[in-house]
């Protein structure tokens, strides 16, 4: 039987070497060296960093921090290095997405074997 972390190890060099991976680390890199596109990456980044803070701490978000928001995403969708970079994380999460479903499927099978026996007895 396979050591499970030679198994993860292996999966995570054959993400590195994914086309989604390596779409996602041009499109960062590109992102990087556009002085425009690093800035308002950055200032979307903090923003998302303060609401999620004032949101764990039970704090409510204000309509200017709202309206914030959609203008910094506005200007993301409108700025190429960035709409290039929001694609490739799409892509590469839908990979994600699609391991994390294949590796917690015994655990879900655990729970609906479980449901369905006490089903059974009801």
């Amino acid at each position: 039987m396979a050591n499970i972390y030679d198994t993860i190890n292996q999966l995570e060099r054959e993400i590195r070497d994914h086309e989604d991976y390596q779409g996602l680390k041009n499109a960062m890199e590109a992102v990087v060296k556009d002085e425009e596109a690093f800035a308002l990456y950055n200032k979307f980044r903090q923003l998302q960093v303060d609401v999620q803070t004032k949101m764990q701490l039970g704090n409510e978000i204000s309509q200017e921090e709202i309206k914030e928001a959609q203008d910094l995403e506005k200007e993301m969708a409108a700025n190429e290095t960035i709409s290039k970079l929001l694609q490739a994380e799409k892509q590469l999460n839908q990979l994600v997405e699609e391991i994390n479903k294949v590796v917690t499927e015994p655990i879900y099978e655990v729970y609906q074997k479980a449901n369905e026996q006490k089903g059974d007895q009801a």
